[in-house]
């Protein structure tokens, strides 16, 4: 059987997921390539930072996607040694907006979030095993 789309994203990551649902909601025949079956392995990264967030809450996903387990992270911090307070090289509290933290999440979460979102629309399709 042969099928046809207008868009083939390669790899079911973030940014394909992203783009693919990007392309859905615009109403573009959208067919995402995945070579694992399932989401569930583990990966380079499970950071969300605040400029993705941002993208989720536009996207009308912040309320879902805080749903999902996560940790969310404020300051970074260094110890600097015995007996001596840790140094903060990071403080991301001092940002503007609803968004001043890494989420650490998952990424096989965000991915069905993304996922199970894009598959609302008639012109996504998802090929696992692909």
């Amino acid at each position: 059987m042969m099928e046809r789309t207008t868009c083939c994203v390669v790899g079911g990551g973030p940014a394909g997921m992203v783009l693919a649902l990007l392309l859905a909601r615009a109403g573009v025949d959208v067919t995402v390539l995945e070579k694992h079956g399932d989401f569930l392995r583990d990966f380079r990264g499970d950071t969300v930072h605040p400029s993705t967030l941002a993208l989720l809450d536009d996207l009308g996903l912040a309320e879902r996607f805080a749903r999902l387990p996560q940790r969310r992270v404020r300051t970074v911090q260094l110890p600097v040694g015995e007996g001596r307070s840790p140094v903060t090289v990071a403080d991301l509290s001092v940002l503007h907006g609803p968004y001043n933290y890494v989420a650490m999440v998952p990424q096989w979460d965000l991915l069905d979030l993304l996922a199970a979102e894009a598959g609302r629309e008639a012109s996504f399709h998802l090929r696992m095993n692909t």
